[in-house]
């Protein structure tokens, strides 16, 4: 199911109009109709975020991420895709063998220790 389609799906079992959510969300009637259809594909984060909110589920769901995301880190999401940056670090590093992700990893750990995590 498409982003829309929850969009649509939520809202509409929620018993919300269009103008309902839209106030919830902070824009018009218009943008959330846009978002149903599928014609506004990318979202800000930040009305991704209030759209989850306001639905009563994760921005992971509505992106359309792995069901099984754990809730208390589905709002990392948002932020790691808008950091070219680490997302581009991300990418190199799951093309990686096993054993150097292995090695990342360990260091990762080491340093989140040593700085007091």
């Amino acid at each position: 199911m498409e982003m829309g389609q929850k969009i649509k799906k939520m809202r509409e079992e929620k018993g919300m109009t269009l103008e309902e959510l839209g106030n919830k969300v902070g824009v018009g009637k218009s943008t959330v109709r846009k978002w149903e259809n599928g014609i506004i594909a990318n979202m800000r984060r930040d009305k991704i975020s209030k759209l989850a909110d306001a639905l009563g589920c994760s921005p992971s769901y509505l992106m359309g991420w792995d069901k099984n995301l754990n809730k208390e880190n589905s709002h990392l999401i948002p932020d790691i895709l808008s950091d070219s940056d680490l997302l581009e670090h991300i990418k190199k590093l799951m093309s990686l063998n096993i054993e150097h992700r292995q090695t990342i990893y360990d260091n990762t750990t080491y340093w989140y220790e040593k700085e007091g995590h």
